[in-house]
């Protein structure tokens, strides 16, 4: 998060009645153009309202700018069930899915089941999913979605950019089919991570799959 983003943070914090005479929160990221940022807060003091306010306002900063608009239902929690249910369908299948018709291997697809690709995808603006999601969630295991959710950051972003990695491995200097193979590899592993932390978050939202 940079300075700019901190300052408002913590000032959110003061106004809320988070930040008290003696603050034990801690805030840890990065923001890069080409990358979905991750934060991570411990421990917070105050009111479940602000606690929730202040969650709600981290995951705009964090997630926020990398995703174009969406248009649809942001509070439908029911996309993070449909997500993840195609994310299994991703890792059951992952050779067939991740080889077109023609033999060649198709790491877009990835993208695709990550919500990176259109605004039909189920998990189309993750953030704003988050973001609504967390009201429904349970406020005295608020630091169990923190964690979930920046690790859910974390894995989307590593799974994504290892994919699009794959997608040109074979076009850049010193690339070739088996680069290809070693980075879809690498992100086979993201997304099994993506899977952990998904199905952490409908646990917390009493969400079945």
């Amino acid at each position: 998060i940079g300075a700019m983003a901190t300052m408002i943070l913590l000032a959110m914090m003061a106004s809320t009645g988070v930040l008290g005479a003696s603050p034990r929160t801690q805030v840890l990221g990065a923001a890069s153009s080409s990358r979905i940022p991750s934060c991570t807060l411990t421990r917070m003091q105050g009111p479940v309202l602000a606690r929730r306010s202040l969650l709600a306002s981290v995951a705009a900063a964090t997630f926020g700018a990398a995703l174009p608009a969406f248009a649809a239902d942001a509070g439908d929690t029911q996309r993070l069930v449909v997500g993840y249910n195609q994310i299994q369908s991703l890792l059951k299948d992952w050779d067939t899915v991740t080889t077109t018709v023609e033999g060649k291997r198709n790491a877009d697809i990835v993208r695709k089941v990550l919500g990176l690709r259109s605004t039909t995808d189920p998990l189309f603006q993750l953030d704003k999913l988050l973001q609504k999601a967390v009201q429904k969630s349970d406020p005295d295991r608020i630091e169990e979605w923190i964690e979930a959710t920046d690790s859910l950051a974390t894995h989307v972003n590593n799974a994504n950019e290892f994919a699009y990695t794959a997608t040109f491995g074979e076009y850049n200097p010193g690339g070739g089919k088996d680069q290809v193979e070693k980075y879809l590899e690498f992100s086979r592993k993201e997304m099994e991570l993506v899977s952990t932390d998904l199905k952490k978050v409908l646990d917390l939202l009493s969400l079945s799959p």
